[in-house]
């Protein structure tokens, strides 16, 4: 008799701390080391797999409830990767579960399929190195998670944002930029992975709830250099009752109306240099260090950008993004594409000043991030115009009398949302080509990026 049918998984019969000193473990081994009888074979799941029957005892699960429902555990395997300068961050998001949009809007957050199976979470962390076996990768940290206080109430009403887009009939219109710590993140082959939602026949693309890469990324660096942040931008008593942006609000709404030279002189900073409306804005919220560096902008993954208005209303230029290179573009498709991701996962906070009385004068805040239409219609087609010129080597129109350069690249008139022009300063600050351009023969190119209109920053952002 096989008794192996009636031998209880280890779910079943560990306790918190069991569950601890099992995965602790699993520390310093390799992924063959866990689970020798597994082939990788190239999906994200399974290392998942891989730790859940070799480290844990107990087969592979798509359940609703957590992986250790007596503990109230879910397991995710996760990987980290070292940087270039030598720091750590998240390869990626750490997806949770598949939004059901016919039945989530339903229930309460305490209700919800994400809290029911992700109160707490034991996350282990695998580093991912390139050009090594996959079975070679090595588990190294592990860590029991509980959201704390303040992140809760940011999760929740991240959450109820994705759950009110569902209800309006806007599932096809969501967005990881919608958010701030917890993200709806497409799942699925491609785009054509779709599932039906309750108040529209358009279909929505299957999405499911995340943690964002920004926010593991925080996870690992406190687990690799032993450090909290820099700066925290709230406690607890701030954010009860009050969104994330009602609450930065709130702190720089005593500022408004005064100018530069009052600011500079109320925290006694000294300086014309250019970043001098950031270092403004931070002293504002109360913190002494970079923006960067503040623990809720680098979970939330929000860029902090100034918008100086001129007296006549307009703003002096367009907005840049990074440069793009022309070998990645060609082999892209849009929703694999650098600028695509951008817009996609990323929330802005635009800093406005407005100059009045010939001097600038602390006006507004405005958090904002593309409109569904305008990226997946408006800018897609800037893109894929982008990368037809530059795979066919169709970059030069042609060059003018003074040895001007004159481009294919969709201009200003072209499209109302944004533009293509260049990013770098010198003509010797290039990247090479795929195709050789046409008209000149040249096989390199000055750097090129994407630009918001200027009348476009103007009319969607500055109005809001």
């Amino acid at each position: 008799m096989d008794d192996s049918k009636n031998k209880k998984s280890n779910q079943d019969i560990l306790t918190i701390d069991e569950l601890i000193d099992k995965a602790s473990s699993l520390l310093g081994l390799q992924m063959n080391q866990i689970n020798e009888n597994l082939e990788f074979d190239g999906k994200k799941g399974d290392f998942g797999f891989a730790i859940e029957e070799g480290g844990f005892n107990y087969p592979r699960n798509s359940r609703a409830e957590a992986d250790f429902k007596d503990l109230n555990v879910e397991l995710k395997v996760t990987p980290f990767k070292r940087n270039a300068n030598g720091t750590y961050s998240s390869k990626e998001r750490l997806v949770l579960n598949i939004i059901n949009y016919m039945e989530e809007y339903k229930k309460s957050f305490e209700d919800s399929s994400l809290w029911t199976k992700n109160q707490t979470l034991l996350i282990l962390f695998y580093e991912y190195i390139e050009n090594i076996s996959r079975s070679d990768f090595m588990i190294k940290y592990g860590i029991l998670h509980q959201f704390s206080e303040q992140d809760l109430i940011i999760i929740k009403n991240d959450w109820q944002i994705i759950i009110d887009k569902i209800k309006a009939g806007k599932a096809h219109e969501i967005s990881e930029a919608d958010t701030y710590y917890l993200g709806a993140c497409t799942k699925g082959k491609n785009s054509s992975s779709t599932r039906q939602q309750p108040f529209s026949s358009i279909p929505a693309k299957q999405r499911a709830f995340s943690l964002k890469t920004t926010y593991m990324t925080q996870i690992v660096r406190e687990l690799t250099t032993n450090t909290k942040p820099e700066d925290s931008l709230f406690n607890y008593v701030e954010l009860v009752g009050d969104s994330f942006e009602e609450s930065i609000i709130k702190k720089v709404a005593p500022y408004i109306g005064m100018t530069e030279s009052q600011l500079l002189g109320l925290f006694e900073l000294d300086t014309v240099a250019k970043s001098r409306f950031e270092m403004i804005f931070t002293r504002m919220l109360g913190l002494k260090g970079k923006l960067s560096k503040v623990s809720e902008f680098i979970k939330a993954n929000i860029q902090v950008k100034t918008i100086r208005v001129e007296d006549t209303g307009k703003i002096k230029e367009s907005m840049s993004f990074p440069a793009f290179k022309f070998t990645e573009i060609v082999n892209q498709e849009w929703e694999d594409s650098d600028i695509y991701k951008l817009f996609e996962t990323k929330k802005f906070m635009f800093v406005v000043f407005k100059k009045i009385n010939g001097e600038y004068t602390f006006d507004n805040i405005v958090f904002w991030n593309m409109p569904y239409e305008d990226l997946n219609v408006y800018f897609k087609t800037i893109w894929l115009e982008t990368r037809k010129i530059i795979a066919n080597g169709d970059i030069v129109k042609f060059v003018d009398n003074k040895g001007v350069r004159h481009t294919n690249f969709p201009g200003q008139s072209s499209n109302p949302v944004g533009h293509v022009r260049p990013h770098a300063r010198l003509k010797t600050d290039t990247y090479p080509l795929p195709s050789t351009d046409k008209v000149t023969g040249l096989n390199v190119y000055m750097k090129y990026c994407f630009w918001l209109n200027s009348k476009y920053v103007e009319e969607s952002i500055l109005k809001l």
